[in-house]
């Protein structure tokens, strides 16, 4: 049974370049650490993919929602539903001198911003700079492994590992209980979460809660934090 635009599902994935076989993007610690695309600052495990928001590729997007809870596939993604294909108008040359102006030393592979575009220089010579727009991976087939892990039911779940997701935080540091009859959702963060969910990130993290959960008024957030070891009582002689 396929899912349907809105269904929250926690997804298992791992991205490799057909060509080279070369690991990109995974949910597994392990394998990440292994093919050294081992990330700090992410959270891994199954990954929570709302179906029909877009965050994903539209190749992995789309076949997430052909499958069911516990199958795992292997798909072909094309270059057009995964990082675009290739575009030479998105390659533009500029003179030395425009970098030199800003401060900045052209150097082939520098990522650098002009007009709130990001590209990447591929060529200086002669005075000129090449600067690729094209995104990194464009043009680029890819292989995917995936294996839908669940199907969130319960609204607390959804909306825990949808905070767990935008404070980028393990799910087990959130509790989450509502009350659907009253419309309040009540969010209690541990340390390890409370101390990412800065203001912005909040303003974010209200904005999907009222998107996703049309029943929604009032949401608590409420910081735990332990200032003191609490005293083990001592065994009684």
């Amino acid at each position: 049974m396929a899912f349907k635009d809105g269904d929250f599902v926690l997804v298992e994935y791992s991205l490799r370049l057909k060509d080279t076989n070369q690991l990109i993007d995974t949910t597994s610690e392990e394998e990440a650490k292994k093919e050294g695309i081992y990330d700090e600052d992410r959270v891994y495990g199954p990954e929570l993919v709302i179906i029909g928001e877009g965050r994903l590729i539209p190749g992995l997007e789309e076949a997430i929602k052909e499958m069911n809870v516990n199958e795992k596939k292997e798909v072909e993604i094309p270059p057009e539903k995964a990082y675009g294909v290739r575009d030479p108008n998105k390659v533009k040359t500029y003179s030395v001198k425009q970098f030199l102006r800003h401060g900045v030393r052209p150097e082939i592979g520098k990522l650098v911003e002009i007009n709130g575009q990001v590209g990447r220089i591929i060529a200086v010579e002669g005075g000129r700079v090449k600067v690729d727009f094209n995104h990194p991976l464009a043009g680029r087939t890819l292989l995917a492994v995936i294996r839908v892990v669940a199907k969130l039911e319960k609204d607390e779940d959804k909306i825990k590992h949808l905070v767990a997701r935008r404070l980028r935080a393990k799910p087990d540091y959130i509790d989450v209980n509502v009350d659907r009859e009253n419309g309040v959702v009540t969010i209690k963060m541990k340390p390890q979460a409370a101390l990412r969910a800065t203001p912005s990130t909040k303003v974010v993290l209200l904005d999907e809660i009222r998107r996703y959960f049309d029943w929604a008024r009032r949401v608590n957030i409420v910081e735990e934090y332990e200032i003191r070891a609490e005293k083990k009582e001592q065994e009684q002689q």
